[in-house]
């Protein structure tokens, strides 16, 4: 070692021990740790206090519109599993009415057509008899 590092002073030269010994106690030493718990609790329950609006909000703006996108959903699916087959009787029905109609007037001209052909031919079988 060179004459330059043995002018510096040990660490342990410099730190007076008893000193040393009162730095190394806690400021709060002196009262019982029943106090400090609760001195903790106490802030901790401040701290908080303060920032869970700040955390609720943030979480309801995060997770509200997912929500409410998925109960819209979920009611938006519950009313059109209930509406369906209501409608879907309702179209069947009114299907079916108008078939029913259009059937009976289809049927009614083809047997107008009948009658007429039928009537026809019974007078022209009769006119060629008597005469």
């Amino acid at each position: 070692m060179n004459d330059t590092e043995l002018d510096i002073p040990l660490l342990t030269d410099v730190i007076d021990t008893k000193a040393a010994a009162e730095n190394a106690r806690p400021p709060h030493a002196s009262l019982p740790i029943e106090q400090i718990e609760e001195a903790l609790s106490q802030r901790l329950i401040a701290e908080l206090s303060l920032q869970l609006p700040v955390l609720i909000e943030a979480a309801l703006r995060e997770h509200l519109p997912q929500a409410l996108g998925a109960r819209l959903q979920a009611e938006l699916l519950n009313t059109l599993t209930n509406a369906l087959p209501i409608a879907a009787q309702a179209a069947t029905s009114e299907l079916s009415s108008r078939v029913a109609y259009e059937l009976g007037a289809l049927l009614e001209t083809r047997l107008q057509e009948e009658v007429r052909t039928a009537v026809a031919a019974e007078i022209a079988a009769l006119r060629t008899t008597h005469s």
